[in-house]
């Protein structure tokens, strides 16, 4: 078993994301490739309004939204106070998000098995963040053994559910041949269904294989479109993707490609590139 590390940033619906730097980026076409994508790991607390669409509408989120508030101060206590009592009551998001406390040791002990029996009880209500989070667990072998094919079960079950990070690690899982069939075109579809939904990592790999040609031809415009994105997006090792991209259209492309990539973003992600 293996001890997770992990850093946090906040997403613009207010979940906090934990990812792992990890070997998530294979040799691809040019080389040298751009640093590795974050690989994405559980996805905690959650609770904002976008969450309570994730097929629990009856579930009140005040007391969720609540220990959000309580554990971006750094309070855990709060935050464990707000959530264990609907919790106990059932509430699957914050279900989730004790899970999330004692996975992290946040104000508890730290223990992944009483991370997992929590998460399993959200995932039980078809909860997608919690049916992710399992995924991660099992994926990098995090308190439990590696299995990375249960990990990718999980997260075909939160991806039905339009989850983008589970979408990006199925991508993941198919472009490293880990814990599903190695397949670059299953790999850039996925990709690609995550750069939709705004996922930055995703956005990266998607250029990376579209620039590769590993799925069936190098389209450097595309890969480009999708640096673009994800450079503004706050991936700084996009830049070098876009790099090599420019040296495989003319300058008249590039131009384009730049175009499409501000319609890319002002579109809220209704207008780019596409499989």
């Amino acid at each position: 078993m293996r001890k997770r590390t992990h850093w946090i940033f906040t997403l613009g619906l207010g979940w906090l994301l934990s990812a792992q730097l990890g070997n998530a980026i294979g040799q691809t076409r040019p080389a040298p490739a751009p640093a590795p994508a974050p690989a994405a790991s559980s996805v905690a607390p959650v609770g904002m309004p976008s969450a309570l669409t994730s097929g629990l509408p009856g579930q009140a989120n005040d007391n969720v939204q609540s220990g959000v508030a309580a554990l971006q101060r750094g309070h855990y206590a709060i935050a464990m106070r707000a959530w264990r009592g609907d919790a106990d009551k059932g509430n699957a998001l914050a279900q989730t998000n004790v899970g999330y406390l004692h996975e992290r040791g946040l104000g508890v002990p730290q223990s992944y098995p009483e991370a997992m029996a929590w998460y399993r009880k959200a995932a039980a209500q078809n909860l997608p963040q919690a049916q992710f989070n399992i995924g991660t667990l099992y994926f990098y072998g995090y308190g439990v053994e590696l299995n990375p094919r249960e990990g990718v079960k999980w997260f075909r079950q939160a991806a039905k559910e339009n989850l983008a990070e589970a979408q990006y690690m199925l991508g993941l899982a198919h472009h490293e041949g880990k814990g599903a069939p190695a397949d670059a075109t299953q790999a850039l579809d996925w990709f690609v269904k995550s750069a939709l939904m705004g996922y930055p990592a995703a956005q990266l790999m998607a250029g990376l294989v579209y620039l590769s040609g590993d799925a069936g031809r190098i389209e450097a415009d595309k890969a480009y479109v999708w640096a673009e994105v994800a450079y503004t997006n706050g991936v700084m090792d996009a830049s070098l993707l876009r790099d090599y991209a420019s040296y495989k259209i003319n300058r008249k492309q590039i131009e384009q490609a730049k175009e499409a990539g501000k319609q890319c973003l002002q579109s809220n992600y209704k207008n780019c590139p596409a499989r």
